[in-house]
């Protein structure tokens, strides 16, 4: 149901896999960041949190390359 709705809205697989590659940049610069403001618990946690994004956007893009196919 979500993966069709995506699909209509015009969210491509490949935009999924981009966002999967982002949040995997955007973890390790937000770790680097934050890394220096003195609370690197708080950083690294932060970094992991942003990072476990990418999996699911790779679930998701491969989800609607499938219904892609199937259209």
């Amino acid at each position: 149901m979500l993966v069709q709705q995506m699909n209509k809205i015009g969210i491509s697989s490949d935009v999924l896999q981009v966002f999967g590659f982002a949040s995997i940049f955007a973890s390790i610069a937000t770790w680097r960041m934050a890394k220096g403001s003195g609370d690197v618990a708080h950083a690294e946690r932060f970094g992991i949190f942003v990072g476990l994004w990418a999996p699911t956007f790779f679930a998701l893009a491969g989800q609607v390359a499938n219904a892609e196919d199937k259209v």
